[in-house]
């Protein structure tokens, strides 16, 4: 990111459907994020929302491939960039000004995603040397406690939750992995 240019940090939700349109310079991704200000009401006892801030995120190249690939309208993120202001006059002589975020990261929010991510299982292979443990590739061999039934461990739904191996895929409405 440039030292020299406005930084800002956004923490809101997508607006519109992220879009990518070929330029002469590569890819270049547009979308709208609107952020929120939330305040507690004591007098209700309650959580209200207060001003919002919408502005359009541009990015280019992987930003923009990420992103496309990743993120939806409603999805909540977190963009980091630089504010790009121009200037430009209309047809009836009226000067205006155009403002956007140049977009350096935009991440999905995790903490405010809760229950809308899982882990599924990798096509192939699993991950390791020729494809297993064994040297042929083929894996743990019958008998072994490896091949067992692991029904009775109680941490093996923990160790599986936390495979690495194994990418988090958002979740539809309807509880199945979302395919992008």
């Amino acid at each position: 990111m440039r030292t020299d240019a406005a930084a800002v940090t956004i923490v809101g939700r997508v607006a519109s459907n992220p879009t990518v349109t070929a330029t002469t310079g590569g890819e270049r991704l547009s979308m709208r994020v609107v952020a929120t200000e939330r305040r507690y009401d004591e007098a209700a006892a309650q959580w209200t929302d207060g001003d919002e801030f919408g502005v359009t995120v541009v990015g280019w190249r992987r930003v923009a491939s990420g992103v496309i690939a990743h993120v939806r309208k409603g999805d909540p993120v977190v963009v980091v960039g630089r504010i790009s202001t121009r200037r430009f006059e209309r047809e009836d002589g009226v000067t205006d000004y155009w403002t956007d975020v140049k977009a350096d990261v935009v991440a999905l929010d995790v903490a405010r995603m809760a229950g809308r991510f899982a882990r599924v299982e990798q096509p192939g292979p699993p991950p390791g040397p020729a494809g297993g443990d064994e040297p042929d590739g083929a894996g743990p061999a019958a008998g072994t406690p490896a091949a067992a039934d692991r029904s009775d461990d109680p941490d093996a739904a923990a160790r599986q939750e936390a495979d690495p191996a194994r990418p988090l895929v958002p979740l539809g409405d309807d509880g199945a992995a979302r395919r992008r």
